[in-house]
């Protein structure tokens, strides 16, 4: 077994900035990594002697930084270990049985009906209208609309599943150095993520426009386009930089004086409202995907069944004029 030598680790002078970039992560997970985390490892340790009690040691040294250390500290320990055990470094993840540290409440946007508006009238003459219905009507989060392709809509029965994800994945060389970072399909976060939803008409409507505008890619492109089916790509078919969206969504919102939006900022408002269309919670927790509802394949049935109740309200209320029916 290849062990990880954070010796060398240690060694190596790393930017947050740089490694947010690279690892597609937000700005407080690297500042955990380089400034908290890193720093506290003894310079000796194994894979093989990470263990629980090495762990809560960590977060412990780690947590006396600031309020939101601890939490953001665990965060990225558990990613890092579910890694590990993906790669077969080791076979348990310890973090799950650390100490927990509360979690600072995040400071989430939530716009009025009103505001939902003006940024859908504003989006519809965008290039990322399409994925920010998606995160608004659907309540994917940024991997699972990065990962989808055409074959997973169905068309007839306005559903689309959802079955995978798009994440950033380090290429490291010369011991402990990221090289580069490239994106990768991997399984949705949960195994509750696999699931299947209904869809607004008006998503259907700019997927079937989206599909004319990958067929004048592939025919400009030619043999350079890269088919992988993604109904969100660059005009050679790879998948957007992770960074893309939110960078897009933060651009639209300046431009139309609301608050700046990110696409968990979608997800969140597509639960809002379903809250306040009365949905039972539990059900809203299926239809995001949450690892907290333990489900079967007649749970995600009833979940659609129950997303059917608000798909004329979504589509009377939300879309911006001009951009109803199949034109």
């Amino acid at each position: 077994m290849t062990e990880i030598d954070t010796m060398n680790l240690q060694k190596q002078v790393y930017d947050a900035d740089d490694i947010q970039k690279l690892l597609g992560i937000g700005r407080s997970k690297a500042y955990a990594l380089c400034d908290l985390i890193i720093p506290n490892i003894d310079y000796d340790i194994k894979m093989r002697f990470v263990s629980v009690e090495y762990l809560d040691g960590l977060l412990e040294r780690t947590s006396k930084a600031c309020v939101s250390a601890g939490n953001k500290g665990r965060e990225i320990l558990n990613l890092a270990m579910k890694e590990a055990v993906i790669e077969g470094y080791i076979n348990v993840n310890p973090v799950p049985e650390t100490k927990p540290y509360k979690r600072k409440k995040p400071n989430i946007v939530i716009l009025s009906r009103e505001k939902i508006k003006i940024l859908l009238q504003a989006a519809s003459k965008d290039n990322w209208y399409l994925e920010i219905l998606l995160g608004l009507f659907c309540g994917l989060r940024k991997g699972e609309i990065y990962g989808l392709k055409f074959s997973d809509f169905d068309l007839e029965r306005r559903s689309v599943k959802i079955s995978r994800q798009i994440v950033a994945n380090p290429i490291i060389k010369e011991g402990s150095r990221i090289e580069e970072n490239i994106s990768i399909e991997r399984d949705p976060k949960t195994p509750n993520s696999f699931r299947v939803l209904r869809v607004p008409e008006v998503i259907i409507t700019e997927l079937e426009k989206r599909k004319c505008q990958i067929d004048m890619y592939k025919e400009k492109m030619q043999e350079a386009f890269i088919d992988n089916d993604y109904i969100s790509c660059q005009a050679n078919g790879k998948v957007h930089s992770l960074f893309a969206m939110n960078n897009a969504l933060t651009k639209l919102c300046v431009r139309n004086g609301l608050p700046a939006v990110t696409v968990h900022g979608l997800r969140h408002m597509f639960a809002a409202i379903l809250v306040e269309q009365g949905v039972p919670l539990a059900k809203i927790s299926g239809l995001l995907g949450h690892s907290s509802v333990n489900t079967t394949f007649e749970y995600y049935c009833d979940v659609m069944d129950e997303k059917e109740k608000i798909i004329a309200f979504m589509n009377d209320a939300f879309i911006p004029e001009g951009r109803e029916g199949t034109g």
